[in-house]
């Protein structure tokens, strides 16, 4: 049984940008990688490391002398037993690393975003982790910002929602249909993290989102008459539950963001997207708009709130809240005035608190902030906007 004074090993696959280098970042919060933040937390120990490029290997091992070192993670499964196996490989290689760390029995899968390339994908690894009783952490990291879960807290602050804008901005394609067995485009790569974010904001506190099967987009009804109720009390999920196949003609949808309305489609002389809104409106907000473009020469994460009372605005690096007040410009007019009474992490503590979380969850004392669930409805979502693009 696990005390306070337990120590969990674990063994980390993949030991590149994520795994490895961008701890090495003097600019960026740290930890800012698996490795650093595994060997930040007193109760683990980091034993194993594994990739198959010998000069990341290499790298790595220079600044973990006491961990054994694998070319192939089959090889360190055979040899050595973890509690811990974090899988922070490409997007390509997430299934394939995946089922072999679920198959290695380890108490904790802590899996890098997003969890698959699809949602077929996905369900695979879900329906693995079920078999074999293998809980799986999705590295979602806005879960875990302090940031992020203040903003969170500040929400009934704002008022009722009128709407959501979430975007992202950067110079690496939107969509390319030629990588869909690779996931190298942001729709993907960096998109999960947006459209997870938003779910994040969407979801009530103890409610979190599910996804459910419902016809494919050419055999649903017209608004009005969609069969989701029926559908949703019939195959709704639960958290960590074991998923049906799906039948013929049938699609994974989130029941919170779903069925979006494109805008703003831009492709490039190739084919591929470079810029798209997709919208939605949900019960809890009639307005929510998901932004990303590759077209841009910076990089860009921005999710804003507004409520009938107030205001909410955060993203890289930065957090506001605003409070209706009275304008300082407009006679008997109230203008949104920043909240400066508010208090603001200083640190975001993102990779630290997930893993924190990871520790917590394996005492016991609490529940995964990014299970695996959670990363199949992100997913969910963003195979929908696929689709509609590919129906275009």
């Amino acid at each position: 049984m696990a005390t306070a004074r337990t120590v969990y090993t674990a063994a980390l696959v993949g030991c590149g940008r994520i795994g490895y280098t961008l701890g090495l970042d003097r600019k960026r919060e740290q930890p800012a990688s698996h490795t650093m933040a595994l060997n930040a937390n007193p109760r683990i120990a980091l034993v194993a490391g594994c990739d198959k490029d010998y000069s990341n290997l290499q790298a790595w091992h220079e600044a973990n002398r006491k961990a054994s070192i694998y070319h192939d993670s089959a090889d360190l499964y055979a040899r050595l037993r973890t509690d811990i196996i974090t899988v922070a490989v490409n997007e390509e290689a997430h299934k394939r690393e995946a089922l072999a760390a679920i198959s290695a029995t380890p108490k904790l899968v802590i899996l890098e975003k997003p969890v698959a390339v699809n949602v077929a994908e996905a369900l695979a690894i879900q329906r693995a982790a079920e078999k074999q009783g293998v809980s799986v952490l999705v590295n979602h990291e806005r879960r875990f910002a302090a940031d992020y879960i203040a903003a969170k807290a500040y929400m009934p602050r704002i008022g009722e929602i009128q709407s959501v804008s979430a975007s992202l901005y950067s110079g690496m394609c939107v969509y390319d249909p030629a990588e869909e067995a690779s996931g190298a485009y942001s729709l993907i790569h960096d998109g999960t993290h947006l459209v997870d974010a938003v779910l994040f904001f969407l979801e009530k506190d103890g409610e979190p989102s599910c996804s459910e099967f419902r016809p494919a987009a050419a055999d649903v009804p017209e608004q009005g008459s969609r069969k989701s109720g029926l559908l949703g009390a019939a195959l709704r999920f639960k958290e960590q539950s074991f998923p049906r196949p799906a039948a013929q003609h049938e699609r994974l949808v989130n029941t919170l963001l779903h069925d979006p309305v494109l805008t703003g489609v831009f492709r490039d002389e190739k084919g591929c997207v470079r810029q798209l809104s997709a919208c939605y409106t949900t019960a809890q907000c009639p307005d929510v708009r998901i932004t990303i473009s590759g077209r841009s020469r910076y990089f860009g994460f921005e999710i804003a709130i507004n409520g009938t009372e107030g205001r909410i605005c955060i993203g890289n690096g930065y957090l506001k809240f605003y409070q209706k007040g009275p304008s300082p410009l407009y006679s008997g007019f109230s203008s949104l005035l920043r909240d400066k009474a508010a208090r603001l992490p200083k640190k975001t503590l993102f990779f630290s608190n997930m893993v924190q979380n990871a520790v917590d969850y394996l005492d016991g004392t609490a529940s995964l902030r990014s299970s695996l669930q959670n990363g199949i409805n992100a997913l969910a979502v963003l195979e929908e906007i696929k689709a509609s693009l590919r129906a275009e």
